[in-house]
């Protein structure tokens, strides 16, 4: 590779055309979410249940319900709480509808998670039991999250009085196992939805109850779900629903099952989970002049693909929906906060130092605008391999000849320079290729005869070493599997790339998943990568 200088590239930068546009997978505007996911007591995993800062954080990590208890205070206030009393929760006992709302506001309602958690009153501060009101006007701030309610006492009038005042019909459904309170909603409010809650109970009578009252779903304890009464319910043209399910290998069973809707404790893993299922096997649209160096996820709805010469935004069935020209030899990329973050080197690569010239730059992750280039000058092998955790970036690169070990260089969120770091891993041709931050390890795909792959623990201590290629691209996925790229020579024109989904495997560090799809395993058309 001939060498070239920065100062000599600022031409050419120039002359590449910013990229602009919308991205791909936006909510439409002012449109309510319809992912089902319904946050249990608001976002209760990382939040004292039943409280505004669980009911904000499940609004702020997109589930499109949050649930909430109610019940009635002695002077008359309609509270949140699902117990009579506040002795689970908090760090005294009140019952509820004994107590005045005043008396209520001095219990600490977050007592209890504290406990639970082990976290300080600095890192949870004391919580107050809020008023129905609060929440309805909190959720009322925004378009995309609604509130199901849930009475726990004969207050169904007083609520659908006090949602009809502030006009938040829109924002509100109900949800209970008392069929006459469900009932009295419909017949106030017959726009509020209902999800009326079922046990182990006679399902043909259920659907026929709910269809006399008109309620819109059935929400399934999780030990009566069967594949039959998911069938009849959708039959009858109910939704379906689940509560309360907090296991990840659980929400794959009733999601293969065909329910709709999950409760649970836990929303943001919950929707991280059922994006990851979204991604599946894909091919690169396109032919491309020289080989694919790396790929990530903005763990939604669209893959990138970095190319020696090339940055490109896909759906995740693979189709184009950006392409920027490379000004140089571009690497990995890493996804983090919106952006794109790809390692450059204008110069050599695995030479001794003073033959690279490493940056990383950022791109928009919606449009691939770009919007900064950062010096490395500490990668001195030149920067090939880049990833992010827990504010920290990691880029790795080349390595001269004989080096038995590789050097991982760290930066924090603004590339300042922290770090380097030494992986006792053994000679790898060229130093490192790939790399990512998932399922609480480093992974590093590296070129050779055969292809390496290492894992390091936080600390970057060695923790596995495999025979598997993942030279050219490597991504953690939100459900826990792993994106592995590919690339295909095509002889005489250029190069394809493609994915596929892999689990980790203690023994051969990753393991094809079978395509649902084909029904055909991917561990055969995982060709070695081109160096």
């Amino acid at each position: 590779m001939r060498m070239i200088t920065f100062s000599q590239i600022l031409a050419l930068v120039i002359a590449v055309p910013a990229v602009v546009g919308a991205g791909a997978g936006a909510d439409s505007a002012g449109g309510f979410l319809h992912n089902g996911v319904t946050a249990h007591r608001g976002n209760s995993g990382e939040c004292p249940e039943n409280t505004l800062a669980a009911f904000q954080s499940a609004i702020a990590a997109g589930a499109d319900w949050i649930e909430l208890d109610v019940f009635r205070t002695r002077d008359g206030k309609l509270v949140v709480s699902h117990d009579r009393t506040t002795w689970r929760v908090g760090d005294r006992s009140l019952v509820v509808p004994e107590s005045t709302y005043e008396q209520l506001r001095k219990v600490d309602v977050a007592s209890d998670f504290r406990r639970r958690h082990g976290t300080s009153r600095a890192q949870c501060p004391p919580h107050r039991m809020p008023m129905v009101e609060d929440v309805l006007r909190l959720v009322m701030t925004q378009h995309q999250t609604r509130v199901s309610i849930q009475p726990k006492t004969n207050c169904v009038s007083e609520v659908v009085a006090l949602v009809k005042q502030l006009g938040a019909e829109p924002w509100v459904g109900f949800n209970d196992g008392n069929v006459n309170y469900m009932a009295e909603v419909k017949r106030l409010a017959p726009s509020i939805p209902v999800f009326w809650d079922r046990g182990e109970s006679d399902i043909a009578a259920d659907i026929r109850i709910a269809k006399q009252h008109g309620f819109e779903a059935l929400v399934l304890n999780e030990r009566a779900v069967t594949p039959e009464k998911i069938a009849q319910l959708k039959q009858a043209g109910l939704g379906v629903g689940v509560w309360t399910v907090n296991d990840s290998s659980a929400w794959e069973r009733f999601l293969a099952m065909g329910v709709e809707r999950i409760y649970t404790d836990h929303p943001r893993q919950l929707l991280a989970f059922k994006a990851g299922r979204a991604f599946r096997d894909a091919a690169c649209e396109g032919v491309y002049k020289r080989h694919l160096q790396g790929i990530c996820t903005d763990g939604r709805g669209a893959i990138y693909w970095s190319w020696t010469d090339a940055l490109v935004k896909t759906d995740l069935q693979g189709r184009v929906l950006k392409h920027l020209p490379a000004v140089w030899h571009y690497g990995d990329l890493c996804f983090h906060d919106g952006k794109v973050f790809v390692a450059v080197n204008f110069r050599e690569f695995n030479k001794p130092e003073g033959h690279a010239d490493s940056w990383v730059f950022v791109y928009d992750g919606q449009s691939l605008a770009e919007l900064a280039w950062h010096p490395l000058r500490e990668v001195v092998h030149g920067a090939g391999g880049i990833a992010y955790h827990d504010g920290r970036f990691i880029v790795v690169g080349g390595l001269p000849p004989g080096v038995t070990r590789n050097y991982l260089y760290e930066y924090d969120e603004r590339f300042k320079f922290r770090k380097r770091h030494v992986l006792g891993s053994g000679y790898t041709l060229m130093g490192i290729q790939t790399a990512a931050w998932a399922n609480g390890s480093w992974w590093f795909g590296c070129y050779g005869n055969p292809q390496v792959l290492l894992r390091a623990d936080a600390a970057f201590r060695l923790s596995g070493k495999w025979d598997f290629n993942a030279s050219v691209g490597i991504a953690g996925l939100p459900d826990g599997r792993f994106l592995i790229g590919q690339n295909t020579p095509v002889k005489g024109v250029g190069h394809k790339g493609s994915v596929f989904i892999a689990r980790e495997d203690n023994e051969k560090g990753m393991t094809p998943v079978i395509s649902v799809e084909s029904g055909v395993s991917v561990e055969a058309k995982n060709p070695p990568a081109k160096q």
